[in-house]
């Protein structure tokens, strides 16, 4: 199962969880270990957190704690296993070593997309920064149904949620977009003194010394960035947009180089079988990097079969709620999903 930070905290504080990995023959160890049957790579988790808490012990502070082993993770991702300097940590890093080595993505895989290399981080309540430091494309997924597949050394920002009469992402290198349509909110790519404005189609940016956006399907307004009321030119399929940045130049031809139109996107299926609906909304909370809250112990027992493929995190979550007679509501960023459980 694939975690989050906000998750490994949770747990770190979660009273009955630390007592029974201390104690694991205690009351609470039929429900715990039934938990860890579950899913099997939970097993290590428990191991890793088992070993985060000894060290707790001799320093206290469990936030902090959490934060260090997270940033561990993220840095080992995708570089070789070697010596890291909390030395004190000895176990809980072996553990790390262990999962990095099996190139897992989060320290555990699961139902959200394994992407070894994509760094995605969060500045603040809402906005997200992905970056791709691997050496093969890798995908984002946007709660609106957007896929982006960001090359190697490629960065995009944006808000987790879209929310907002427009959609917009900020691109630093190469991307393959495959835009959801929604003709209430175009969706627009600022990359580096062009804005390339869509409804739903699918296109690729590049920006190196010059930008060049290509169009394999639907069309594309390409407009300068910085010149309000600056004229568009409209791409359509097989059409590309060359902006020479030193000359400040927008030249429109037919697209010269057949595998700028490739698309390297493929659909993220999350199959669940008898699967507890806390691992498939955990997974959707990696996948799209944001905060779903929930009662945990409410839903422990409320198990699903669903397969969820190309819909948006919203339909997603409309079919979840179907299955449970559940609702749910957006706050600041959060989403809050509310259900009676299951006996």
């Amino acid at each position: 199962m694939s975690y989050s930070q906000e998750e490994l905290e949770a747990l770190l504080q979660n009273n009955d969880f630390i007592r029974w990995v201390q104690s694991p023959e205690g009351k609470e160890h039929a429900y715990w270990q039934n938990w860890v049957r579950q899913q099997p790579d939970r097993q290590a988790m428990v191991e890793l957190v088992r070993s985060i808490y000894a060290a707790e012990q001799a320093r206290p502070g469990s936030h902090e704690l959490a934060n260090e082993v997270w940033q561990t993770v993220q840095t080992q991702m995708d570089a070789p296993v070697r010596r890291i300097r909390w030395r004190r940590y000895a176990a809980a890093a072996a553990v790390l070593a262990l999962l990095a080595a099996g190139g897992l993505w989060y320290a555990f895989s699961g139902g959200a997309p394994v992407q070894r290399g994509l760094i995605v981080t969060k500045a603040g309540a809402a906005q997200i920064t992905a970056r791709n430091n691997g050496t093969a494309p890798k995908t984002v997924y946007l709660t609106d149904g957007t896929r982006i597949t960001l090359n190697k050394n490629s960065s995009l920002q944006y808000s987790n949620l879209l929310e907002g009469e427009k959609r917009e992402v900020y691109l630093s290198g190469e991307a393959f977009f495959e835009v959801a349509g929604d003709a209430q909110r175009p969706f627009l790519v600022y990359s580096e003194g062009i804005v390339t404005k869509v409804l739903g189609t699918s296109f690729r940016v590049k920006v190196e010394d010059r930008i060049t956006v290509a169009v394999k399907s639907g069309k594309v307004a390409v407009s300068r960035q910085e010149e309000s009321g600056a004229e568009e030119l409209i791409l359509l399929p097989n059409e590309q947009v060359v902006f020479n940045r030193k000359a400040n130049t927008l030249n429109k031809t037919a697209v010269a180089d057949a595998s700028l139109l490739q698309s390297p996107v493929t659909t993220a299926t999350l199959s669940f079988d008898e699967a507890p609906v806390t691992q498939v909304l955990d997974s959707l909370a990696d996948m799209y990097t944001v905060n779903i809250q929930y009662n945990r112990a409410q839903l422990a027992k409320c198990m699903v079969t669903v397969s969820l493929e190309q819909e948006s995190l919203q339909e997603k979550l409309e079919i979840l709620c179907k299955v449970l007679g559940a609702t749910y509501e957006t706050h600041e960023h959060v989403i809050y999903l509310k259900a009676q459980g299951c006996n």
